[in-house]
């Protein structure tokens, strides 16, 4: 896949403004998908960490189930692309995410009865 290289230029640039660990929301979203497409080993854990914040967090998200279910499908694809040299906090990443969203279900499922 092949990204024009002003919208790569224009993603590190927003990157470079940012000073905290990781850009988050939709902001974060755009950025680390044109980013992947450059360079996945660099930037898939934190586009898999984005796209789990917001199928958690997104209004839009909750409204609709299969927009969640396709956040989630894209950051378990993503995750895959995580290399094996790389932190144990990255690669585990999403074995704690699924543990999280099981929790949270569970809870969710207790508090309606």
């Amino acid at each position: 896949m092949s990204v024009h290289k002003d919208l790569v230029l224009k993603a590190r640039m927003r990157l470079m403004g940012h000073n905290e660990r990781i850009l988050t929301g939709e902001e974060g979203l755009w950025v680390y998908r044109i980013l992947y497409t450059v360079s996945p080993r660099v930037h898939a854990y934190r586009l898999a960490y984005v796209l789990r914040e917001l199928s958690e967090t997104d209004p839009r998200a909750a409204r609709r189930p299969g927009a969640r279910q396709a956040l989630l499908d894209e950051a378990r694809a993503v995750a895959a692309r995580i290399p094996a040299d790389a932190p144990a906090y990255q690669r585990h990443m999403w074995d704690h995410t699924m543990a999280e969203l099981r929790h949270i279900e569970r809870r969710l499922g207790q508090s309606d009865r």
